[in-house]
């Protein structure tokens, strides 16, 4: 008889979870289409990914951590921010900018794994001022999350190209690792597009690194013209 009833409850437990799971997914299964299907420009776009961005906020309202929600949350946030020009509705991107930064920073506190997470946070407080050791502390933290693959790498490169002297300063571990990995295992093609156009502070960087490269990596890399020079 208890293990009759024990057997009961467990399924009524199981059968809550599936409910309470379906019905997560039903209430955001259009902001994961939106997220996964939306690409390009045009007015009627931009209004719907405006639209479930404004939406995405619920994410975060509603502590929901689950990962393909908490994706498209941010990830519908961002290209919301990214349509909107802040020179010509400044006041309109702001509004998009703090609801992204919100969604980003819970996204963090959900899994704190997640390197792209802390690279967005990264780029989101770059766009509203540069703070030095706050901006290394988060590139540090998503380089060390995700030290080696070519996402990671490219998302970062992109982020590195636009930091000045101090923060690649304060962030300089992290940088010389990044640029070993990149020159030691990329494919040329894939050095030149990350280290396109560096800063001179990055330009730094790049050239102490490359000078330690095996003498067959670097002739390779330079032969491709793949090293930027200064």
């Amino acid at each position: 008889m208890l293990a009759r009833s024990l057997t009961l409850v467990c399924a009524a437990f199981i059968f809550g979870i599936a409910v309470n799971e379906l019905s997560k997914t039903l209430r955001f299964i259009d902001l994961v289409y939106v997220n996964e299907r939306f690409e390009g420009g045009g007015a009627r776009l931009s209004n719907v990914v405006s639209e479930y961005a404004q939406f995405a906020t619920q994410v975060a309202a509603k502590s929901e951590c689950r990962s393909d929600i908490l994706d498209a949350a941010v990830g519908v946030a961002l290209a919301d921010l990214d349509r909107i020009n802040p020179d010509t509705d400044y006041d309109r991107w702001e509004i998009a900018a703090r609801r992204a930064y919100r969604l980003v920073e819970h996204a963090t506190w959900c899994a704190p794994t997640v390197s792209d997470y802390w690279l967005r946070l990264a780029m989101l407080k770059r766009s509203a001022g540069e703070e030095v050791h706050e901006q290394a502390a988060l590139m540090t933290r998503a380089a060390e999350l995700d030290p080696a693959s070519m996402k990671g790498l490219r998302g970062r490169f992109a982020q590195w190209r636009k930091l000045d002297a101090a923060v690649l300063k304060a962030a300089e571990p992290a940088i010389q690792k990044d640029l070993t990995t990149l020159l030691v295992y990329a494919p040329p093609q894939t050095v030149r597009d990350l280290l396109r156009k560096p800063s001179d502070g990055l330009l730094r960087y790049i050239s102490n690194v490359a000078i330690n490269l095996p003498q067959d990596r670097l002739l390779r890399l330079e032969r491709q013209r793949a090293i930027p020079k200064g």
